[in-house]
């Protein structure tokens, strides 16, 4: 472990790009590769799970498609195979659904790998919800608690279990542990429920005044590893709640191997087994959500490089609402103001992959900043962490949230690749020598990877934003407030199941009493107006393009 770094070594460490922003497969690139080099490398045949946009920019920036009119009719369509329409689906799937994902997997950022059959994830990491839980339990998955309180590294120095008396340990000056400790107290002493509203309209920042820079410091870390903003873009009410379950002082906190995406896995399975196969739809581009003077909603999405049309009874809108804002026609003011509100972070992950146990002290590490790394998780921490062997993989998965105004930024390889060496660095500082025996790096970009709980979001925006809209149902975990993780995308997609399943009765009772009378157009939801023409099924229109990232 303490030899020195063999100077070749870094040469032959393999570096994997994938989650692409635009329309870009994931591809190798040798660390010490030039562009040349690079060009006319041998392709690998392994492909990390990459973001396909290119029919979303096209969306977003106004193209003219030809939309068929429908050639079939479901109950549901979701649109969105993240967590929140995965589970919508599981709760709809005794009904006529129909899921569309535009990745060629499902999961939204809840997915896992694996390297040399150890999974890894890319995303979402652990739970500590008893609802999520339960759904868990309810689809057949074994629970594995962490069993770990949270270190952090603080000034270089690894300070085991640092919100459960380690702080005391750690090598800040004995004013500024007595500043954590008193944030604790005092935290716990703020009444969240009574206060929400007013807390909601406050910054973090504003709260962490009375304290000293490294606490502030400290959180301008967690915040965008786990809700996206830093303590000026938290709401208080967010940061206020926070201090109650910070690094890992929570007994019931749980995860597998390779993280949440394993839950995700589980779900997709499930749902296999109770419904038809061709019910959910991978790599199938939703380009349009269009209400109809009927009250049934036009769904127009492309596969395999045909568009096509649907019809749903009732749609639930399961994607981020940055996509969502485009995709349904007609929406109005009040939402469309609700969703060009909302703010996302580009989110990179790094998974070092080494050949032999690098670090095995606990589940989760936080760092303060100014480091990149904003924490790392142990990939098998919930299967091996009593395992003494050290001549086995390990798997370091190490989240690098980005500022908002670096989006364009992670389009770059070169950019990407960058910080995938700042994380190899930065881990041979904390553990010298790990690199000679790092074999691989993969790095995971996500443009718009979760909504930043920003002042406002949970008492006045998310509100707004999961209001239905005639037939149409905001689903998504940005649309419950406090924090995007597995917790809201299942509140979301219990609420929005329930609102179909309400739909669907009022519509079979309306059946037999006559036609459907024409309350989506009365509200502005009917036919499409695009300029000064009306638009039905079956047109050519160009798709507006709102303001917001």
């Amino acid at each position: 472990m303490n030899r020195p770094e063999n100077p070749s070594r870094r040469d032959a460490i393999k570096f994997l790009i994938g989650g692409a922003v635009a329309a870009a497969c994931p591809f190798p690139l040798s660390a010490a590769a030039d562009a040349a080099q690079a060009a006319t490398a041998a392709p690998v045949a392994e492909k990390l799970g990459s973001e396909e946009s290119a029919l979303c920019h096209q969306v977003r920036d106004g193209f003219a498609f030809k939309f068929p009119p429908p050639a079939a009719e479901h109950e549901v369509v979701i649109v969105g195979g993240g967590p929140s329409g995965l589970i919508s689906a599981y709760r709809l799937r005794d009904k006529g659904f129909l899921l569309l994902e535009k990745e060629p997997r499902l999961g939204g950022n809840a997915i896992s790998e694996q390297w040399r059959d150890q999974w890894y994830s890319t995303g979402a990491a652990y739970q500590g919800n008893p609802e999520v839980e339960a759904l868990c339990r309810e689809i057949g998955m074994e629970i594995h608690r962490i069993k770990s309180v949270d270190a952090s590294i603080i000034q270089g120095q690894v300070v085991p279990e640092f919100w459960n008396g380690g702080l005391w340990k750690s090598p800040y000056p004995d004013a500024v542990k007595k500043q954590f400790a008193a944030l604790q107290k005092d935290m716990q002493a703020v009444n969240v429920e009574r206060d929400a509203a007013k807390l909601d309209n406050m910054t973090f920042a504003e709260l962490l005044q009375p304290y000293g820079p490294e606490v502030k410091a400290w959180f301008d870390n967690y915040g965008p590893n786990n809700w996206g903003g830093d303590t000026h873009n938290t709401s208080a009410l967010i940061g206020a709640q926070a201090v109650e379950w910070e690094g890992g002082d929570e007994p019931n906190r749980y995860t597998w191997p390779g993280g949440l995406g394993r839950i995700s896995l589980a779900l997709e399975e499930t749902l296999k087994k109770s419904s038809p196969a061709e019910r959910l739809r991978r790599g199938a581009t939703v380009l349009q959500i269009l209400p109809t003077a009927s009250g049934k909603v036009n769904v127009s999405f492309s596969e395999n490089g045909t568009i096509q049309t649907v019809t749903g009874k009732t749609v639930v809108v399961a994607c981020p609402k940055f996509i969502a804002k485009r995709l349904v026609a007609g929406l109005d003011d009040a939402h469309l103001n609700a969703m060009d509100a909302l703010r996302y972070i580009p989110y990179v992950v790094v998974n070092v992959c080494f050949n032999r146990v690098i670090y095995n002290g606990s589940y989760d590490t936080d760092i303060p900043a100014p480091c990149p790394i904003v924490d790392f998780n142990v990939a098998d921490w919930v299967i091996n962490r009593d395992n003494k062997e050290q001549n086995r993989t390990n798997v370091l998965t190490c989240y690098v949230p980005r500022p908002e105004r670096e989006r364009p930024r992670i389009l770059s390889d070169d950019y990407v690749l960058g910080l995938g060496h700042k994380v190899l660095d930065q881990l041979e500082e904390w553990f010298p020598g790990c690199k000679a025996h790092a074999e691989e790096v993969r790095i995971y970009r996500r443009g718009h990877a979760m909504v930043i709980s920003a002042p406002g979001f949970t008492t006045r925006v998310a509100p707004e934003v999961r209001k239905p809209m005639g037939n149409i149902f905001f689903g998504h975990s940005d649309s419950e407030g406090y924090i995007t993780e597995y917790t809201t995308a299942l509140k979301a997609a219990n609420r929005v199941a329930k609102e179909v399943t309400a739909a669907l009765g009022k519509q079979a009772a309306r059946s037999t009493t006559g036609p459907p009378g024409r309350e989506g157009a009365a509200r502005g939801h009917g036919e499409w107006r695009s300029g000064d023409q009306s638009v039905e099924p079956g047109g050519s229109v160009a798709v507006p393009a709102p303001a917001g990232p």
